[in-house]
């Protein structure tokens, strides 16, 4: 990553939604409080940290020996400050940060905000972040399978549970689509891949696939230490699959295509999941040069007509021009995966082979990784 500049902006991006959701006065104690917070870590005399319109600026007091900041640092300083709610009376507020460095600011418009909904959405979201903070996350476990017998999987897909306090999971129905609607989903996916670094350093016969919103799909800040921890070490990177899911529309395509070389670059692979149904169209899929991708299983149950079973085929078919392994979703039976061999797919997933389940070993949070921690 290039050299960062001596000053940055730390922005809230979804300030000016708060303030149309809430009040000017709560969006005015969030900005407030991300300042306090970015204020404690960077507290010592190299640095100033004052509020701006949008969010917070940091500027370098250093010497020049010093005076650029390191983007782990960056990263570290935005996964603290956005990993906790805000809370305003009654209302807690989870904050949706980014870092500028130079370059002209993307704010989100305020397109058709419905202000019921928006708290609503927030109250899940918060929700989510708090058993992210004193819960636990584990991960349900699909097998995608292939090869006569089916009986040696081409990876774990790993379905992300959030535990609260008292060991219940919180379902992801309950909150994934309102991070999604909110564009909270960078710490939410932060969190899911540490988790997974986590459990490929002890099993090291398993490979295992995340899944990743196509807001997260972006070569930034965020990632900064994830892809330095994979280049350090490759053994985990060759067992990892991250699943760009697509029930949130790309952010920007250019982005996306940076991202998924950028994957590919540390030695991970890529698959995109739910093709045919989701944000995701043809072109992008073939552009992206993705190492799997994965075919919605919608169209297996709508095989049943000869128009279903025809649009199968051509699926199987268009995406076995761009991507190396073609896997059909949804198998629950001998009849789908009978019709999906016959469409010409050679990989599967779905509960006639495996339900997702959690695994007989786990890796608790108190198996802390030295590696995995951004510093």
């Amino acid at each position: 990553m290039r050299r960062l500049p001596r000053s940055f902006d730390v922005v809230i991006d979804n300030l000016s939604h708060v303030a149309a959701a809430y009040s000017d006065g709560v969006a005015a104690r969030v900005q407030h409080e991300i300042w306090r917070r970015l204020s404690n870590i960077f507290k010592t005399e190299d640095w100033e940290v004052s509020e701006s319109p949008s969010g917070v600026k940091i500027s370098s007091r250093a010497s020049d020996a010093i005076a650029y900041p390191r983007a782990e640092l960056v990263e570290a300083a935005l996964v603290a400050a956005a990993r906790r709610p805000v809370t305003i009376k009654t209302q807690q507020i989870v904050p949706s940060l980014s870092a500028h460095f130079g370059e002209t600011e993307k704010i989100a418009p305020l397109v058709e905000l419905d202000p019921g909904q928006y708290r609503m959405d927030m109250c899940a979201a918060a929700l989510a972040y708090d058993a992210l903070n004193v819960g636990e996350m584990r991960f349900a476990e699909q097998a995608v399978v292939g090869g006569e017998r089916y009986d040696r999987p081409l990876y774990h897909e790993c379905l992300a549970r959030l535990l609260d306090p008292d060991g219940a999971v919180v379902l992801p129905g309950t909150y994934i689509a309102a991070l999604e609607r909110l564009g909270l989903m960078r710490v939410f996916d932060w969190h899911v891949v540490r988790e997974i670094f986590r459990q490929l350093e002890y099993r090291h016969d398993v490979v295992m696939g995340c899944n990743v919103s196509a807001l997260s799909a972006v070569d930034d800040i965020w990632w900064t230490s994830a892809f330095a921890q994979l280049r350090r070490r490759p053994d985990i990177a060759k067992r990892l699959v991250i699943e760009i899911t697509e029930t949130a529309i790309l952010p920007s395509v250019t982005d996306a295509m940076a991202f998924i070389s950028a994957v590919q670059g540390v030695g991970a692979r890529v698959a995109i999941d739910d093709f045919g149904v989701g944000h995701c169209c043809p072109n992008f899929a073939c552009e992206a040069n993705a190492d799997i991708v994965k075919i919605d299983g919608s169209h297996v149950r709508n095989r049943l007509s000869n128009e279903g079973q025809l649009k199968l085929r051509n699926l199987v078919s268009l995406v076995g021009e761009f991507a190396p392994i073609v896997v059909v979703e949804g198998i629950e039976s001998a009849d789908d995966l009978h019709a999906a061999k016959a469409a010409g797919a050679k990989y599967f997933q779905g509960y006639y082979f495996q339900a997702p389940t959690f695994p007989d070993r786990l890796v608790n949070r108190s198996q802390t990784i030295g590696w995995e921690k951004v510093r």
